[in-house]
């Protein structure tokens, strides 16, 4: 190959001792022909222009204090903004936030939701009794943003957010009921639990002992009417745990406290616990499934008695007829078991005399 037509190397590279200018590194030609070309004037303003942007860039302007709220530190976003801050820090957010928007705005993304749903969400928990201070708390988002969502920003006269971070969204519809301790609810639920723990025989005295709650709270909520949210939740996890349970009687003052609350239960008309549905049972509409007059042992459906019969047993396999039959409302053993002779259930009956004599023995050892 002749010398005309070979590749010249790329690695020539000269330099203006007058002005500083450098060619790029290329072929000695063109590194020649960018030298002779070029403008000493020219790439000294070059130079200043770019010496005046960056003492631009490295100084610090006005520092303005966080009045809004604050909270805001320097190298903050909304300090740059609301604020007015001019330091380095705040400009370098401020730019670092542009920059990512611009690049978001190129790939067609955007960092905001409607604020519609989670707007929505708020409203919902606030109508329940859910203070928005406390749905910020749990939603760990700043107090200015949930206000700003629900009411905006009166200052600024800006109305409420239309638009919010996915983060933002996603932290606030993750927020469940979590009502304060003492506010007042609704106490139907509760005044039904209690009432069919003393139908079982349990005193508002042991109520009071299983729940942690003062006993003239309890006399109080059994009759319904408004209650706090503390004594709601004690009591709902009481009555969880002892709505199937019968209560001790193990000495004659045991068996005293039983008797009485059963009969004041009997007189005053409760239901037992088999009677309310879970869903039910808070429901100011909704009435006990008696089924039958529990003073005459009439009017149960066979089959819902066997139903229930064959419940209590699988979860309590040794309980006796006298159990029972106190659970399900009935005044005595013998009409439990006149009841299951009709459906024809002698295989319950068998069960039941069997640990009608297991509980003898273990009373009589």
């Amino acid at each position: 190959m002749s010398d005309m037509t070979a590749r010249q190397p790329r690695d020539s590279q000269l330099h203006c001792d007058d002005c500083g200018f450098t060619t790029p590194v290329t072929t000695p030609n063109h590194a020649a022909r960018s030298l002779k070309l070029h403008s000493c004037d020219n790439e000294r303003e070059r130079q200043a222009r770019r010496q005046r942007r960056l003492d631009r860039l490295a100084a610090s302007g006005e520092e303005r204090p966080c009045l809004h709220d604050g909270k805001h530190p320097h190298g903050d976003r909304v300090r740059y903004v609301i604020d007015k801050c001019r330091c380095r820090p705040c400009r370098d957010a401020a730019s670092a936030y542009q920059r990512g928007l611009e690049r978001r705005h190129l790939y067609g993304k955007t960092i905001y939701v409607d604020a519609a749903p989670a707007r929505a969400h708020v409203r919902a928990l606030q109508t329940q009794g859910m203070g928005w201070k406390r749905i910020a708390h749990a939603a760990q988002v700043q107090p200015s943003v949930m206000w700003k969502l629900l009411y905006g920003d009166r200052t600024r006269n800006l109305a409420p957010s239309k638009r919010i971070r996915p983060t933002t969204e996603e932290k606030i519809l993750g927020v469940r009921l979590d009502l304060a301790a003492g506010l007042p609810v609704d106490g139907t639920g509760t005044g039904r639990r209690l009432q069919a723990l003393c139908f079982l025989g349990w005193s508002v005295g042991q109520i009071s002992a299983q729940s942690g709650l003062d006993r003239q709270a309890l006399d109080k909520a059994i009759h319904g009417g408004a209650i706090s949210v503390k004594t709601r939740d004690a009591v709902r996890a009481t009555y969880d745990r002892l709505w199937n349970q019968p209560p001790p009687e193990t000495n004659k003052r045991e068996r005293i406290a039983a008797s009485r609350s059963r009969r004041r239960a009997l007189i005053a008309g409760w239901a037992p616990p088999l009677a309310w549905d879970d869903e039910a049972i808070d429901d100011p509409a909704a009435t006990p499934e008696l089924g039958q007059s529990r003073a005459t042992n009439r009017g149960r459906a066979l089959e819902d008695l066997v139903e229930d019969v064959e419940f209590l047993l699988d979860d309590e396999p040794l309980s006796t007829a006298e159990q029972l039959a106190r659970r399900l409302g009935y005044a005595d053993r013998s009409g439990l078991q006149l009841a299951l002779k009709r459906a024809g259930r002698q295989d319950l009956l068998d069960q039941l005399s069997r640990n009608a004599r297991l509980h003898q023995e273990g009373t009589a050892a």
